[in-house]
C-alpha cells in the first residue's frame, strides 16, 4: 500500500518554494520504492514542468531528507 510524505524545498533559478509530495511502500520493517509523486508549486502541480535535472536534484534531496525524517521520528510518524 502506497503511502505519502511532504516536505517543502526550494527549487528553479528564483528558489522557489515548492512542496514534494514522496511516496513510498512499507512492509512494517522497511520502506521500498521511493519516488516523487508530485511537485506543488502555488496550489498548483508542477511536476511535468521540471527539467529533468531540477526532477533529479529533487529525487536525491528527496531521498536525503525522507532517511533522515525515518532516522529521527519514531515509525508511526512517517506512516500516515
Amino acid at each position: 500500500m502506497e503511502k505519502t510524505w511532504e516536505f517543502d524545498t526550494t527549487t528553479g533559478e528564483g528558489s522557489e518554494i515548492v512542496t514534494v509530495v514522496y511516496e513510498y511502500e512499507n512492509d512494517g520493517e522497511t520502506t521500498y520504492n521511493e519516488s516523487i509523486k508530485e511537485v506543488w508549486f502555488n496550489g498548483r502541480n508542477v511536476t511535468g514542468l521540471l527539467s529533468f535535472e531540477q526532477y533529479q536534484d529533487l529525487e536525491m534531496e528527496a531521498a536525503m531528507c525522507f532517511q533522515h525524517h525515518k532516522l529521527n521520528y519514531k515509525q508511526e510518524d512517517y506512516q500516515p
